[in-house]
């Protein structure tokens, strides 16, 4: 799977912002993510080619009235 920094999406979540990369898209207005972070942590993945980590273990879904913007890495 490719990975780019197009995919990834500022979101707001039980009031927090925070940035997730899109790997499914469901339908027009629900999608797949996971959260993705600029710091290292025992349980995140680090993915080369956007140069942050991930952590698998969030996969969530997400709907599009929760996606503000298209995430600037």
């Amino acid at each position: 799977m490719d990975i780019y920094s197009q995919n990834i999406y500022e979101v707001i979540q039980n009031g927090t912002k925070k940035h997730i990369l899109i790997i499914y898209n469901i339908s027009k207005n629900h999608y797949v993510g996971i959260t993705v972070h600029t710091i290292d942590a025992e349980q995140y993945t680090y993915v080369q080619s956007i140069d942050r980590f991930i952590d698998i273990n969030d996969l969530q879904e997400y709907n599009r009235k929760n996606i503000k913007r298209i995430g600037l890495y």
